[in-house]
């Protein structure tokens, strides 16, 4: 569907993301879930990302208008180096050599930059 010097033929995609109670779906777990969405590799002009917050919990609205910032810096970087999985915290989490194929200096500096 992506042919080069083409229009993409993608659909345009929307994605809802609903939350309620930060004590029970922590906001750190909405943040890593829009981050990934946001990374997703896909047109970035063809995908929405909404989020609706019931609880209208100030926790929530302050973790992703931090989340908002980081993901300036994160998604480049995840589409860059087509990096898995692209929720940042498990991403981290992994007990993997993230240097076996990727000894790039430019990369190793970005992504310490991103931890």
């Amino acid at each position: 569907y992506e042919r080069e010097g083409k229009p993409s033929e993608l659909a345009d995609i929307d994605i809802f993301v609903s939350t309620v109670d930060p004590m029970k779906e922590p906001p750190l777990i909405t943040a890593n879930t829009v981050l990934s969405i946001l990374a997703v590799d896909y047109p970035v002009e063809k995908v929405a990302c909404y989020v609706s917050d019931d609880g209208a919990a100030m926790l929530t609205f302050e973790a992703l208008s931090e989340t908002s910032e980081f993901a300036r810096k994160w998604v480049p970087f995840c589409k860059k180096y087509s990096i898995e999985p692209r929720a940042p915290e498990w991403y981290f989490a992994q007990k993997i050599d993230y240097l076996k194929d990727k000894v790039h200096p430019d990369f190793i500096r970005e992504r310490r930059a991103m931890k």
